[in-house]
């Protein structure tokens, strides 16, 4: 019974990396197709949304099993309920990656961001993808040491996020495209926090501790 337990929670983790990894494909192609105006990658980035959440689905079934079936000693509760926490960020990320891709569609053909920011969203769009991919390894190795680090590369997306706040009362832009250009910053910046709190639950998961910079 015990080794079936731990299996369940092996398969309960490998989801939850399932999702980081769909993810992580979801705005690496959303970073692109906002950059070329692809409107198939990010018709293919809304649509992929729906296999993110129905992983969320099977990662909460999974967990009631878990809780219903098996009496958890408290370090693998500590992770069930994390298992939790974790995916609602995931779904949240995938959603945030979503937005990207609609604000390519709701504008094409013509390009959302403006040229002179191109290198900015180029950059918001590797620190997010680059993010994503620690994220997986994180999370499919229990690594807290990465996961210490994470607000380090949450930290380039803040600055450009505010360099980019910066630069929009200089540049002259419409109200559209400055509302476009500013939310499209802060789904790159909010993507970035829910890496972060996830990272703060695998350190937590591994070490116990709670004191922690709840982004």
């Amino acid at each position: 019974m015990v080794n079936v337990f731990h299996q369940h929670l092996a398969e309960l983790n490998e989801l939850l990396v399932d999702m980081a990894r769909r993810v992580g494909d979801a705005v690496e192609q959303a970073g692109a197709a906002l950059l070329e105006t692809d409107t198939a990658a990010a018709e293919s980035v809304v649509a992929g949304d729906d296999e993110v959440n129905a992983l969320q689905f099977r990662v909460d079934d999974r967990i009631v099993e878990l809780m219903t079936q098996y009496d958890p000693v408290a370090t693998d509760l500590r992770f069930i309920l994390g298992a939790v926490r974790i995916s609602v960020d995931l779904e949240r990320m995938g959603d945030l990656a979503k937005h990207v891709a609609k604000s390519v569609l709701l504008r094409a053909p013509v390009p959302v961001v403006p040229d002179s920011l191109r290198a900015d969203f180029a950059a918001m769009g590797a620190a997010a993808a680059r993010i994503s991919q620690k994220l997986v390894g994180i999370l499919a190795e229990r690594d807290y040491l990465q996961a210490t680090q994470m607000s380090l590369d949450d930290d380039e997306l803040d600055a450009i996020q505010r360099r980019i706040h910066e630069q929009l009362p200089s540049l002259g832009y419409g109200p559209q495209t400055a509302v476009d250009v500013a939310l499209l910053a802060r789904f790159f910046e909010r993507y970035g926090d829910h890496a972060v709190r996830i990272s703060h639950q695998v350190v937590y998961l591994v070490t116990g501790d709670v004191h922690l910079d709840r982004s």
